[in-house]
Protein backbone atom coordinates (compact mmCIF):
# COMPACT_ATOMS: atom_id res chain seq x y z
CA UNK A 1 0.00 0.00 0.00
CA UNK A 2 1.25 3.47 -0.83
CA UNK A 3 2.14 5.95 1.87
CA UNK A 4 1.54 9.66 1.47
CA UNK A 5 3.22 12.64 3.03
CA UNK A 6 2.41 16.31 3.00
CA UNK A 7 3.86 19.74 3.72
CA UNK A 8 2.77 23.34 3.11
CA UNK A 9 3.34 24.68 -0.38
CA UNK A 10 6.65 26.36 -1.17
CA UNK A 11 6.29 29.89 -2.50
CA UNK A 12 8.53 31.49 -5.08
CA UNK A 13 10.62 34.41 -3.98
CA UNK A 14 10.32 37.69 -5.80
CA UNK A 15 13.28 39.75 -6.88
CA UNK A 16 13.23 41.75 -3.65
CA UNK A 17 14.35 38.98 -1.32
CA UNK A 18 14.83 35.30 -0.52
CA UNK A 19 12.20 32.60 -0.54
CA UNK A 20 9.97 32.10 2.49
CA UNK A 21 8.89 28.55 3.21
CA UNK A 22 7.95 26.24 6.01
CA UNK A 23 10.32 23.63 7.41
CA UNK A 24 11.08 20.41 5.59
CA UNK A 25 8.40 17.81 6.29
CA UNK A 26 9.97 15.61 8.96
CA UNK A 27 7.94 12.55 7.99
CA UNK A 28 8.54 12.80 4.23
CA UNK A 29 11.44 10.71 2.87
CA UNK A 30 13.93 12.34 0.54
CA UNK A 31 17.30 11.54 -1.00
CA UNK A 32 20.31 12.35 1.17
CA UNK A 33 23.24 14.39 -0.12
CA UNK A 34 21.33 16.21 -2.87
CA UNK A 35 18.63 18.86 -3.40
CA UNK A 36 16.82 20.73 -6.17
CA UNK A 37 17.52 24.44 -6.49
CA UNK A 38 16.59 27.23 -8.89
CA UNK A 39 18.85 30.26 -9.15
CA UNK A 40 17.48 33.54 -10.44
CA UNK A 41 18.19 33.51 -14.19
CA UNK A 42 20.27 36.69 -14.36
CA UNK A 43 22.62 35.39 -11.62
CA UNK A 44 22.62 31.70 -12.46
CA UNK A 45 26.24 31.27 -13.55
CA UNK A 46 27.72 33.46 -10.82
CA UNK A 47 25.64 31.81 -8.09
CA UNK A 48 26.49 28.32 -9.33
CA UNK A 49 30.20 29.15 -9.26
CA UNK A 50 29.89 30.65 -5.76
CA UNK A 51 28.39 27.50 -4.26
CA UNK A 52 30.84 25.25 -6.08
CA UNK A 53 33.84 27.25 -4.88
CA UNK A 54 32.78 28.01 -1.31
CA UNK A 55 30.76 24.92 -0.40
CA UNK A 56 31.89 22.26 -2.86
CA UNK A 57 28.36 21.83 -4.18
CA UNK A 58 28.42 20.22 -7.62
CA UNK A 59 25.86 19.89 -10.38
CA UNK A 60 24.33 16.48 -11.10
CA UNK A 61 22.15 17.68 -13.96
CA UNK A 62 20.24 20.72 -15.21
CA UNK A 63 16.56 20.82 -16.10
CA UNK A 64 16.87 23.56 -18.68
CA UNK A 65 13.15 23.75 -19.44
CA UNK A 66 12.37 25.08 -15.97
CA UNK A 67 15.83 26.37 -15.00
CA UNK A 68 16.30 23.97 -12.08
CA UNK A 69 19.58 22.44 -10.93
CA UNK A 70 19.87 19.02 -9.31
CA UNK A 71 22.94 19.43 -7.09
CA UNK A 72 25.07 17.19 -4.89
CA UNK A 73 26.08 18.38 -1.44
CA UNK A 74 29.63 18.17 -0.14
CA UNK A 75 31.12 16.98 3.13
CA UNK A 76 28.84 16.67 6.14
CA UNK A 77 26.25 19.19 4.98
CA UNK A 78 22.73 17.86 5.53
CA UNK A 79 19.77 18.39 3.24
CA UNK A 80 18.06 20.54 5.89
CA UNK A 81 21.14 22.74 6.25
CA UNK A 82 21.51 23.12 2.48
CA UNK A 83 17.86 23.96 1.88
CA UNK A 84 17.95 26.59 4.65
CA UNK A 85 21.14 28.11 3.26
CA UNK A 86 19.78 28.36 -0.28
CA UNK A 87 16.38 29.67 0.80
CA UNK A 88 18.11 32.50 2.70
CA UNK A 89 20.01 33.54 -0.43
CA UNK A 90 18.29 36.40 -2.35
CA UNK A 91 19.88 35.04 -5.54
CA UNK A 92 17.89 31.80 -5.22
CA UNK A 93 14.28 31.46 -6.42
CA UNK A 94 13.62 28.25 -4.48
CA UNK A 95 15.28 25.17 -2.99
CA UNK A 96 13.77 21.88 -1.88
CA UNK A 97 14.66 18.29 -0.99
CA UNK A 98 14.53 15.60 -3.67
CA UNK A 99 11.46 13.86 -2.24
CA UNK A 100 10.39 10.29 -2.85
CA UNK A 101 7.01 9.54 -4.41
CA UNK A 102 5.14 6.24 -4.21
CA UNK A 103 2.85 4.24 -6.48
CA UNK A 104 -0.87 4.73 -5.82
CA UNK A 105 -2.01 1.11 -5.57
CA UNK A 106 -3.95 -1.20 -3.28
CA UNK A 107 -2.85 -4.81 -4.04
CA UNK A 108 -5.48 -7.49 -4.67
CA UNK A 109 -4.77 -11.17 -5.44
CA UNK A 110 -8.18 -12.22 -6.78
CA UNK A 111 -8.13 -14.46 -9.89
CA UNK A 112 -11.57 -14.32 -11.48
CA UNK A 113 -14.03 -11.99 -13.19
CA UNK A 114 -13.96 -9.64 -16.16
CA UNK A 115 -13.00 -6.07 -16.96
CA UNK A 116 -16.20 -4.53 -15.54
CA UNK A 117 -14.83 -0.98 -15.75
CA UNK A 118 -15.15 -1.01 -19.53
CA UNK A 119 -18.36 -3.05 -19.74
CA UNK A 120 -20.37 -3.64 -16.56
CA UNK A 121 -23.17 -6.20 -16.92
CA UNK A 122 -23.75 -6.58 -13.19
CA UNK A 123 -21.27 -9.47 -13.06
CA UNK A 124 -19.84 -10.66 -9.74
CA UNK A 125 -16.36 -9.21 -9.24
CA UNK A 126 -14.35 -10.45 -6.28
CA UNK A 127 -17.49 -11.27 -4.33
CA UNK A 128 -19.28 -8.02 -5.17
CA UNK A 129 -22.15 -7.90 -7.64
CA UNK A 130 -21.96 -4.84 -9.83
CA UNK A 131 -24.67 -2.71 -11.41
CA UNK A 132 -25.39 -2.82 -15.11
CA UNK A 133 -23.78 -0.04 -17.19
CA UNK A 134 -21.83 1.54 -14.33
CA UNK A 135 -18.74 1.69 -16.55
CA UNK A 136 -17.00 4.00 -19.00
CA UNK A 137 -18.99 2.73 -22.03
CA UNK A 138 -15.85 1.53 -23.80
CA UNK A 139 -17.69 -0.84 -26.14
CA UNK A 140 -19.94 1.98 -27.32
CA UNK A 141 -16.94 4.28 -27.76
CA UNK A 142 -15.17 1.66 -29.89
CA UNK A 143 -18.07 1.79 -32.35
CA UNK A 144 -16.83 5.31 -33.10
CA UNK A 145 -13.07 4.99 -32.68
CA UNK A 146 -10.69 2.50 -31.14
CA UNK A 147 -7.46 4.39 -30.90
CA UNK A 148 -4.51 5.13 -33.15
CA UNK A 149 -1.02 3.75 -33.31
CA UNK A 150 0.42 7.23 -33.86
CA UNK A 151 -0.78 8.36 -30.44
CA UNK A 152 2.09 8.00 -27.96
CA UNK A 153 1.33 7.50 -24.27
CA UNK A 154 4.23 7.85 -21.83
CA UNK A 155 3.80 5.73 -18.70
CA UNK A 156 5.88 7.03 -15.78
CA UNK A 157 5.84 4.07 -13.44
CA UNK A 158 7.80 0.97 -12.39
CA UNK A 159 8.51 -0.01 -15.99
CA UNK A 160 6.74 -2.34 -18.40
CA UNK A 161 7.17 -6.05 -19.13
CA UNK A 162 7.89 -5.61 -22.82
CA UNK A 163 7.74 -9.35 -23.46
CA UNK A 164 4.14 -9.69 -22.26
CA UNK A 165 2.16 -11.18 -25.19
CA UNK A 166 -0.69 -8.74 -24.60
CA UNK A 167 1.59 -5.67 -24.62
CA UNK A 168 4.63 -6.22 -26.83
CA UNK A 169 2.94 -5.18 -30.08
CA UNK A 170 1.92 -1.83 -28.61
CA UNK A 171 5.29 -0.64 -27.31
CA UNK A 172 6.66 2.63 -28.65
CA UNK A 173 9.88 2.43 -30.67
CA UNK A 174 12.37 5.26 -30.94
CA UNK A 175 12.98 5.30 -34.68
CA UNK A 176 15.95 7.62 -34.23
CA UNK A 177 18.03 4.97 -32.47
CA UNK A 178 19.90 2.00 -33.96
CA UNK A 179 19.43 -0.85 -31.46
CA UNK A 180 22.34 -1.91 -29.26
CA UNK A 181 25.11 -0.07 -31.09
CA UNK A 182 26.23 1.78 -27.95
CA UNK A 183 25.65 5.19 -29.52
CA UNK A 184 23.25 8.05 -28.93
CA UNK A 185 22.12 8.10 -32.56
CA UNK A 186 19.39 10.72 -32.17
CA UNK A 187 21.47 12.97 -29.90
CA UNK A 188 18.87 13.18 -27.14
CA UNK A 189 21.36 12.33 -24.39
CA UNK A 190 20.28 8.68 -23.98
CA UNK A 191 22.13 5.76 -25.54
CA UNK A 192 20.06 3.02 -27.21
CA UNK A 193 16.77 4.24 -25.73
CA UNK A 194 14.75 2.08 -28.09
CA UNK A 195 11.70 1.52 -25.82
CA UNK A 196 12.13 4.40 -23.38
CA UNK A 197 14.48 4.68 -20.40
CA UNK A 198 15.07 3.38 -16.88
CA UNK A 199 15.63 6.57 -14.88
CA UNK A 200 15.82 4.67 -11.61
CA UNK A 201 18.78 2.52 -12.68
CA UNK A 202 20.13 4.82 -15.41
CA UNK A 203 19.98 2.36 -18.31
CA UNK A 204 18.00 1.69 -21.50
CA UNK A 205 15.96 -1.24 -20.15
CA UNK A 206 12.74 0.00 -18.50
CA UNK A 207 11.77 -3.50 -17.34
CA UNK A 208 9.22 -3.86 -14.55
CA UNK A 209 10.52 -5.35 -11.27
CA UNK A 210 7.45 -4.23 -9.30
CA UNK A 211 4.48 -5.19 -11.49
CA UNK A 212 2.59 -1.91 -11.10
CA UNK A 213 3.59 -0.36 -14.41
CA UNK A 214 2.73 -3.48 -16.41
CA UNK A 215 -0.76 -3.59 -14.86
CA UNK A 216 -1.33 0.11 -15.58
CA UNK A 217 -0.11 -0.29 -19.17
CA UNK A 218 -2.55 -3.10 -19.90
CA UNK A 219 -5.50 -0.91 -18.93
CA UNK A 220 -4.34 1.77 -21.36
CA UNK A 221 -3.33 -0.30 -24.36
CA UNK A 222 -3.39 -4.09 -24.04
CA UNK A 223 -3.57 -5.56 -27.53
CA UNK A 224 -7.17 -6.10 -28.64
CA UNK A 225 -8.62 -8.97 -30.67
CA UNK A 226 -5.51 -11.14 -30.39
CA UNK A 227 -7.37 -14.03 -28.77
CA UNK A 228 -5.74 -13.69 -25.34
CA UNK A 229 -6.06 -11.75 -22.12
CA UNK A 230 -7.62 -8.31 -21.84
CA UNK A 231 -8.30 -5.22 -23.92
CA UNK A 232 -6.85 -1.75 -23.46
CA UNK A 233 -9.02 1.37 -23.69
CA UNK A 234 -6.97 2.86 -26.56
CA UNK A 235 -6.34 0.23 -29.21
CA UNK A 236 -2.87 0.37 -30.75
CA UNK A 237 -1.73 3.41 -28.77
CA UNK A 238 2.05 3.21 -28.43
CA UNK A 239 3.40 2.95 -24.88
CA UNK A 240 6.62 4.80 -24.04
CA UNK A 241 7.97 3.05 -20.95
CA UNK A 242 9.65 5.45 -18.50
CA UNK A 243 10.78 3.69 -15.34
CA UNK A 244 10.97 5.94 -12.30
CA UNK A 245 9.94 3.59 -9.49
CA UNK A 246 12.07 0.85 -8.01
CA UNK A 247 10.97 -2.60 -6.89
CA UNK A 248 9.86 -1.16 -3.52
CA UNK A 249 7.55 1.33 -5.26
CA UNK A 250 9.55 4.47 -4.46
CA UNK A 251 10.86 7.05 -6.92
CA UNK A 252 12.53 10.46 -6.75
CA UNK A 253 11.20 13.86 -7.76
CA UNK A 254 14.28 14.46 -9.91
CA UNK A 255 13.60 11.31 -11.94
CA UNK A 256 9.96 12.32 -12.48
CA UNK A 257 11.12 15.71 -13.76
CA UNK A 258 13.55 14.05 -16.14
CA UNK A 259 10.88 11.69 -17.41
CA UNK A 260 8.40 14.45 -18.19
CA UNK A 261 11.18 16.29 -20.00
CA UNK A 262 12.01 13.10 -21.94
CA UNK A 263 8.35 12.50 -22.82
CA UNK A 264 8.08 16.08 -24.09
CA UNK A 265 11.28 15.79 -26.12
CA UNK A 266 10.25 12.50 -27.71
CA UNK A 267 6.75 13.62 -28.61
CA UNK A 268 4.42 11.92 -26.14
CA UNK A 269 0.79 13.01 -26.47
CA UNK A 270 -0.42 11.91 -23.00
CA UNK A 271 1.52 11.08 -19.80
CA UNK A 272 0.06 8.57 -17.32
CA UNK A 273 1.04 9.08 -13.66
CA UNK A 274 -0.36 6.51 -11.23
CA UNK A 275 1.66 7.77 -8.28
CA UNK A 276 1.99 10.58 -5.77
CA UNK A 277 2.17 11.40 -2.09
CA UNK A 278 5.31 13.49 -1.55
CA UNK A 279 5.29 17.14 -0.43
CA UNK A 280 4.89 20.05 -2.81
CA UNK A 281 7.73 20.44 -5.30
CA UNK A 282 7.98 23.71 -7.15
CA UNK A 283 10.40 22.15 -9.64
CA UNK A 284 7.96 19.35 -10.51
CA UNK A 285 5.08 21.83 -10.70
CA UNK A 286 7.07 23.97 -13.15
CA UNK A 287 7.91 20.96 -15.34
CA UNK A 288 4.29 19.77 -15.46
CA UNK A 289 3.16 23.26 -16.41
CA UNK A 290 5.67 23.35 -19.27
CA UNK A 291 4.68 19.92 -20.63
CA UNK A 292 3.53 19.70 -24.23
CA UNK A 293 1.59 16.54 -23.32
CA UNK A 294 -1.62 16.19 -21.36
CA UNK A 295 -0.79 14.95 -17.85
CA UNK A 296 -3.09 12.57 -15.92
CA UNK A 297 -2.56 11.94 -12.19
CA UNK A 298 -3.98 9.67 -9.48
CA UNK A 299 -5.94 11.43 -6.73
CA UNK A 300 -4.46 9.10 -4.08
CA UNK A 301 -5.61 6.24 -1.86
CA UNK A 302 -5.90 7.74 1.61
CA UNK A 303 -9.68 8.25 1.54
CA UNK A 304 -9.09 11.93 2.32
CA UNK A 305 -10.29 15.28 1.05
CA UNK A 306 -7.51 16.67 -1.13
CA UNK A 307 -9.00 20.16 -0.81
CA UNK A 308 -8.04 20.05 2.87
CA UNK A 309 -4.89 17.91 2.73
CA UNK A 310 -3.38 18.14 -0.77
CA UNK A 311 -2.08 15.04 -2.52
CA UNK A 312 0.74 16.02 -4.85
CA UNK A 313 1.22 16.05 -7.78
CA UNK A 314 -2.52 15.57 -8.50
CA UNK A 315 -3.36 18.60 -6.33
CA UNK A 316 -1.19 21.05 -8.25
CA UNK A 317 -3.36 23.83 -9.64
CA UNK A 318 -2.11 23.32 -13.18
CA UNK A 319 -4.58 23.56 -16.06
CA UNK A 320 -2.66 20.75 -17.80
CA UNK A 321 -3.52 18.16 -15.10
CA UNK A 322 -6.51 15.83 -14.99
CA UNK A 323 -6.86 14.43 -11.44
CA UNK A 324 -8.69 11.10 -11.18
CA UNK A 325 -10.59 9.38 -8.36
CA UNK A 326 -11.79 5.74 -8.32
CA UNK A 327 -15.26 4.19 -8.33
CA UNK A 328 -16.43 0.64 -7.56
CA UNK A 329 -18.69 -1.66 -9.65
CA UNK A 330 -21.81 0.01 -8.21
CA UNK A 331 -20.73 3.58 -8.99
CA UNK A 332 -19.78 4.38 -5.42
CA UNK A 333 -16.66 6.40 -4.69
CA UNK A 334 -14.14 3.73 -3.69
CA UNK A 335 -13.56 3.65 0.05
CA UNK A 336 -9.83 4.21 -0.40
CA UNK A 337 -10.14 6.96 -3.03
CA UNK A 338 -9.23 10.54 -2.29
CA UNK A 339 -11.73 13.19 -3.33
CA UNK A 340 -12.10 16.97 -3.42
CA UNK A 341 -14.66 19.14 -5.14
CA UNK A 342 -11.95 21.60 -6.13
CA UNK A 343 -8.82 19.50 -6.69
CA UNK A 344 -10.16 16.17 -8.04
CA UNK A 345 -11.69 16.41 -11.51
CA UNK A 346 -13.27 13.11 -12.52
CA UNK A 347 -13.67 9.47 -11.50
CA UNK A 348 -13.23 6.16 -13.33
CA UNK A 349 -13.42 2.50 -12.26
CA UNK A 350 -10.58 1.56 -9.92
CA UNK A 351 -11.72 -1.45 -7.85
CA UNK A 352 -10.82 -5.01 -8.88
CA UNK A 353 -9.54 -4.07 -12.32
CA UNK A 354 -8.26 -6.96 -14.42
CA UNK A 355 -5.07 -6.29 -16.35
CA UNK A 356 -1.64 -7.57 -17.33
CA UNK A 357 1.02 -8.78 -14.89
CA UNK A 358 4.79 -9.05 -15.26
CA UNK A 359 5.70 -12.51 -16.48
CA UNK A 360 2.81 -12.84 -18.90
CA UNK A 361 -0.14 -13.29 -16.53
CA UNK A 362 -3.26 -11.37 -15.51
CA UNK A 363 -4.78 -10.38 -12.19
CA UNK A 364 -6.93 -7.84 -10.37
CA UNK A 365 -5.64 -4.76 -8.61
CA UNK A 366 -7.39 -1.82 -6.98
CA UNK A 367 -6.38 1.79 -6.45
CA UNK A 368 -6.57 5.19 -8.06
CA UNK A 369 -3.57 3.84 -9.99
CA UNK A 370 -6.02 1.60 -11.82
CA UNK A 371 -8.46 4.47 -12.40
CA UNK A 372 -5.94 6.81 -14.02
CA UNK A 373 -5.12 4.63 -17.07
CA UNK A 374 -8.78 4.49 -18.09
CA UNK A 375 -8.79 8.29 -18.20
CA UNK A 376 -5.48 8.24 -20.05
CA UNK A 377 -6.90 5.80 -22.58
CA UNK A 378 -9.91 8.04 -23.20
CA UNK A 379 -7.57 11.03 -23.66
CA UNK A 380 -5.66 8.98 -26.26
CA UNK A 381 -8.93 8.17 -28.06
CA UNK A 382 -9.78 11.86 -28.17
CA UNK A 383 -6.31 12.70 -29.44
CA UNK A 384 -6.74 10.12 -32.22
CA UNK A 385 -10.31 11.12 -33.00
CA UNK A 386 -9.40 14.78 -33.39
CA UNK A 387 -6.55 14.01 -35.80
CA UNK A 388 -7.72 12.69 -39.19
CA UNK A 389 -4.08 11.84 -39.95
CA UNK A 390 -3.96 9.41 -37.02
CA UNK A 391 -5.73 6.55 -38.82
CA UNK A 392 -4.41 3.20 -37.61
CA UNK A 393 -2.27 1.77 -40.42
CA UNK A 394 0.61 0.20 -38.48
CA UNK A 395 3.02 2.30 -40.52
CA UNK A 396 4.58 4.53 -37.91
CA UNK A 397 5.24 4.91 -34.21
CA UNK A 398 5.61 8.65 -34.46
CA UNK A 399 3.56 11.04 -32.36
CA UNK A 400 0.41 12.61 -33.72
CA UNK A 401 1.06 15.89 -35.51
CA UNK A 402 -1.04 18.53 -37.18
CA UNK A 403 -4.22 20.24 -36.11
CA UNK A 404 -6.46 18.78 -33.44
CA UNK A 405 -7.66 19.25 -29.89
CA UNK A 406 -5.27 20.90 -27.48
CA UNK A 407 -4.53 19.42 -24.06
CA UNK A 408 -6.92 21.86 -22.43
CA UNK A 409 -9.65 21.06 -24.94
CA UNK A 410 -9.26 17.31 -24.33
CA UNK A 411 -9.48 17.85 -20.56
CA UNK A 412 -12.57 19.99 -21.08
CA UNK A 413 -14.19 17.34 -23.33
CA UNK A 414 -13.60 14.62 -20.75
CA UNK A 415 -15.00 16.73 -17.94
CA UNK A 416 -18.02 17.97 -19.92
CA UNK A 417 -19.15 14.49 -20.98
CA UNK A 418 -19.08 12.57 -17.67
CA UNK A 419 -22.04 10.53 -16.47
CA UNK A 420 -23.48 12.29 -13.40
CA UNK A 421 -23.21 9.97 -10.38
CA UNK A 422 -25.10 10.58 -7.14
CA UNK A 423 -22.32 9.25 -4.94
CA UNK A 424 -19.90 11.78 -6.47
CA UNK A 425 -22.16 14.76 -5.83
CA UNK A 426 -20.15 17.23 -3.76
CA UNK A 427 -17.13 14.93 -3.84
CA UNK A 428 -15.31 15.88 -7.06
CA UNK A 429 -15.41 18.81 -9.49
CA UNK A 430 -17.53 17.24 -12.25
CA UNK A 431 -19.60 15.04 -9.91
CA UNK A 432 -19.32 12.32 -12.54
CA UNK A 433 -17.60 9.24 -13.95
CA UNK A 434 -15.86 9.42 -17.31
CA UNK A 435 -17.93 8.23 -20.28
CA UNK A 436 -15.68 7.33 -23.21
CA UNK A 437 -18.56 7.08 -25.66
CA UNK A 438 -19.93 10.53 -24.91
CA UNK A 439 -16.42 12.00 -24.98
CA UNK A 440 -15.46 10.66 -28.43
CA UNK A 441 -18.92 11.31 -29.84
CA UNK A 442 -18.57 14.98 -28.90
CA UNK A 443 -15.32 15.27 -30.85
CA UNK A 444 -15.06 16.10 -34.54
CA UNK A 445 -12.62 14.49 -36.99
CA UNK A 446 -12.37 11.10 -38.61
CA UNK A 447 -9.89 9.20 -36.46
CA UNK A 448 -9.98 5.42 -36.72
CA UNK A 449 -12.81 3.33 -38.04
CA UNK A 450 -15.02 1.81 -35.40
CA UNK A 451 -16.53 -1.64 -35.10
CA UNK A 452 -18.92 -3.59 -32.95
CA UNK A 453 -17.27 -5.82 -30.35
CA UNK A 454 -18.77 -8.02 -27.69
CA UNK A 455 -17.03 -9.09 -24.49
CA UNK A 456 -16.81 -12.88 -24.26
CA UNK A 457 -14.84 -14.44 -21.44
CA UNK A 458 -11.42 -12.87 -21.16
CA UNK A 459 -11.35 -11.87 -24.82
CA UNK A 460 -12.98 -9.48 -27.23
CA UNK A 461 -14.38 -11.04 -30.36
CA UNK A 462 -16.04 -9.38 -33.38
Amino acid sequence: MAFFFFMPSIFLANDAGPITAGPIASDAPYASGEILVKYKPSLREATTEHYQTKWGITNIRSFHTVGVEHVRLAGEMTVAQAVKMFRNDPNVAYAEPNYYYHLDIIPNDTHFGLFWGMHNTGQNVNGTTGTDDKDIDALEAWDITFGADRVVVAVIDSGVDGSHPDLSANLWTNSGEIPENGLDDDGNGYVDDIRGWDFANKDNNPADDNGHGTHVTGIIAAVVNNGIGVAGVAWNAKIMALKSFRADGSGLTSDAILEIAYANLMGADVINNSWGGAPYSQALFDMIGSSSAMVVFAAGNSGQNNDLIPHYPSSYTSANILAVAATDPNDNLALFSNFGVTLVDVATPGVNILSTLSGGGYDYKSGTSMAVPSATGVAALLKAKSHPSAISDNSSNSSVTGSGLSNLEIIAKIKETVDPVDSLNGQITTQGRINAFRAVKSTGGNGDSGGCFVATGLHLAP
